[in-house]
């Protein structure tokens, strides 16, 4: 007699329940094939495959289910289960939310639904499930670490935090409110404590892939990268297809300078997400770095692409892939933060304007070595100024001096952003000036809770921030003529002569011999010494049929990373030119002594299309010539905007042949290249005048202010001599 599938069911149940999983399908299998309509079994077959992973099998099974009896709350649950595991989240809220309907106390289903709301960013309804799910189950921590994830979401962290140690209180171990309370604790600013949660949710549930993965960004916050690494690792051992991870474990061995390693990390990243723009312009970035120009037009064209598309990608990143204005402004337009608030209000003029530089490299940096006297210069019985470090910095001679050039200094690498602002708007500061843009180390959240009534892009960018919270612009009519405004969000404000300070108190250094720095001592020294992702393969091109036209001339680089020297080396040798004409410089601490040795080379080859700012400056200053293209974007008009104002347009090319031509003229004619020499040395001295330029940037501080209080809108303007 053939056994009843109600005894088949219990057999199959019995070996569902003893982990015995093959077995257990076949029987189920055998119950429908005896009676296909048996909804219980399509039900636990849909059970069984969702443990087993296979998602799709177990939404068709309950399906099959339903089909027969939708009336089941539990089987619109776990379908809603398997759909949530497949992110299928809108489809997964309309099975929860049919679940309820037919069991309206299920606290489960209330629970999971409330995860899946903040999955969708619908902070307020999760907030609302989380409260249903508190008055069905108070005893349990589910519905406080719901609702804690869900006032983190409207950014509400202080009750956020509250939620998650009431869950530690009736569940001290419970690793979803650790790592939620880390979560407060980092929105809050307070890192140590954030990472000491992370590690504990760590260290209680070892598999556990959202602590290790937030244990690493805390870590890189506090600039513990070697920590970090190893816990992204340990994360990435847990899910491997996590791109994010992988980008941020890129990003913190960036920082440690294992470049290769970086490179690696991000070209994974966008294998694992193809649409992960910032992935991908980092992997750009890096291999640029590295001067690994493989496969570098396919790159290029591939930003264009995602930037045309409205990708998200790394502007800065760009600067150095194309001269393109237009797609500068987009990319950074989709990059901008959404304005959190508005703080501008038709205001009587103080006694003396409150001005804020906010910036990440207050320490040995080329934005603080260019801007320190200016800082020093300002008129102190107009203006009253303040400094912030976005992060903290060791301290340094160089340190000391930009703190002693404000009045008041705020050093907010432990304060987070939110504090920041609030701490800027009680201070009434005025005008707030962004030194940091969107640099690595930059903090747009600061000025998008406009902490000022007036927000300015200065100096530590070279391009638009696209931000609607960014007023103004800071340039002058080289880097930003009239016909390119349309590529600025912010209104463009031009200074009378060059924009970019340079500090003359650093002048003085020990100059080396030329033997001390690896120079040949008849050699004829080009030099390019800037950063390496600014280095091109068709400036290099150049670089070589210099080497090769000019009998005994060296290339003199300030390439540090031994890939990327060994990358130039080969292409060099690909080009016929020996590697004993490449000279890298080696690293100066003393920056006295680093700007010494700058009178060592002839001729300073620019790069674009992201040229030399604070680099070409220090140049300059030196007397040493500087061959520019004057380009299309901002980062490719700097050079030019330097020469320009020391009254040397002859330095200045419109093409890569022209600027060939003027580098091999120069190169030629010693006597000419001699008085060129003497002439910039002369004009130096008297047209890079810091208190020439304090004055015409208070004077843009004023006109914005005044245009301000009589409640006008930004408006561009040229500042008088």
């Amino acid at each position: 007699m053939a056994t009843s599938p109600f005894w088949l069911l219990q057999q199959a149940l019995a070996l569902h329940q003893a982990g015995r999983l093959d077995e257990a399908q076949a029987a189920y299998r055998q119950v429908l094939a005896t009676d296909p309509r048996h909804a219980d079994a399509w039900h636990y077959l849909g059970v069984l495959l969702a443990q087993r992973r296979d998602q799709q099998g177990a939404i068709a099974a309950f399906g099959k289910a339903l089909a027969v009896n939708g009336k089941v709350a539990l089987v619109h649950f776990h379908m809603a289960e398997s759909l949530r595991v497949l992110g299928r989240y809108e489809e997964a809220l309309a099975s929860y939310d049919r679940a309820i309907a037919l069991e309206p106390d299920f606290a489960q289903a209330h629970d999971v639904r409330a995860g899946v709301l903040s999955e969708l960013r619908r902070f307020d309804d999760a907030l609302a499930a989380s409260t249903k799910v508190l008055a069905l189950a108070p005893q349990r921590p589910e519905g406080h670490f719901r609702r804690g994830n869900a006032l983190l979401g409207l950014g509400n962290a202080e009750e956020a935090l509250k939620a998650f140690d009431l869950a530690l209180t009736q569940h001290a171990n419970n690793v979803i409110a650790l790592n939620g309370r880390g979560c407060a604790l980092q929105a809050l600013g307070r890192a140590e404590e954030a990472a000491q949660a992370f590690q504990k949710a760590a260290l209680a549930k070892p598999d556990f892939f959202d602590a290790f993965n937030n244990l690493g960004n805390i870590l890189g916050d506090l600039g513990r990268h070697e920590e970090a690494i190893v816990s992204y690792r340990r994360a990435l051992t847990l899910n491997p297809g996590a791109a994010e991870t992988c980008f941020n474990l890129g990003s913190t061995l960036m920082e440690t300078n294992r470049l290769d390693a970086a490179a690696i990390a991000f070209d994974q990243a966008v294998r694992l997400d193809p649409t992960n723009g910032l992935a991908a312009s980092q992997g750009f970035f890096t291999h640029a770095e590295l001067c690994d120009w493989s496969d570098r037009t396919a790159r290029i064209e591939d930003l264009k692409r995602r930037v045309e598309e409205a990708g998200k990608c790394n502007p800065f990143a760009l600067l150095g892939a194309f001269d393109e204005p237009a797609l500068h402004l987009k990319a950074a337009k989709t990059a901008a933060i959404t304005a959190q608030q508005d703080a501008r209000t038709a205001a009587q003029a103080p006694g003396r304007l409150r001005i804020a530089y906010l910036s990440a490299d207050f320490h040995d940096h080329p934005v603080a070595h260019q801007i320190v006297e200016l800082l020093e210069q300002h008129d102190r019985s107009r203006f009253e100024i303040f400094g912030v470090c976005l992060k903290d910095r060791p301290v340094s001679a160089k340190r000391q001096r930009l703190k002693s050039a404000f009045e008041h200094f705020l050093e907010a690498g432990k304060h987070s952003d939110a504090d920041t602002a609030r701490l800027l708007a009680e201070a009434g500061i005025n005008i707030a000036i962004d030194l940091s843009g969107l640099t690595r180390a930059s903090r747009p959240k600061i000025f998008a809770l406009r902490p000022a009534p007036i927000a300015v892009n200065y100096l530590g960018y070279s391009g638009t921030l696209g931000a609607e919270y960014i007023d103004y612009i800071l340039a002058d009519s080289v880097v930003i003529p009239p016909s390119a405004e349309a590529f600025y969000s912010e209104q463009v404000v031009r200074l009378p002569s060059c924009f970019m300070p340079s500090d003359s108190a650093e002048r003085d250094g020990v100059v080396p011999s030329r033997q001390e720095e690896g120079l040949p001592p008849e050699a004829f020294v080009f030099c390019g010494f800037n950063n390496a992702y600014k280095v091109t393969p068709e400036i290099f091109a150049v670089w070589m049929d210099l080497l090769k036209a000019v009998e005994k001339s060296i290339l003199w680089l300030n390439l540090r990373h031994p890939i990327a020297q060994e990358n130039l080396h080969a292409e060099a040798a690909r080009r016929g030119v020996d590697r004993e004409r490449l000279v890298f410089a080696g690293h100066k601490a003393d920056r006295r002594q680093h700007l010494a040795r700058l009178r060592f080379a002839d001729l300073f080859l620019d790069t674009q299309p992201y040229g030399g700012h604070a680099t070409a400056c220090d140049m300059l200053r030196a007397g040493v010539p500087v061959v520019t293209v004057l380009g299309r974007s901002f980062a490719a008009r700097v050079g030019a905007s330097l020469v320009s104002a020391l009254d040397a347009p002859e330095l200045i090319a419109s093409d890569l042949g022209g600027y060939e031509k003027v580098a091999l003229d120069l190169a030629h004619a010693p006597q000419r290249l001699a008085a060129l020499r003497e002439k910039l040395r002369r004009n130096a001295a008297s047209r890079f005048d810091m208190v020439a330029l304090c004055r015409s940037v208070e004077a843009a501080y004023c006109t914005m202010w005044q245009r301000h209080a009589a409640n006008l809108p930004p408006q561009a303007f040229s500042v008088t001599p």
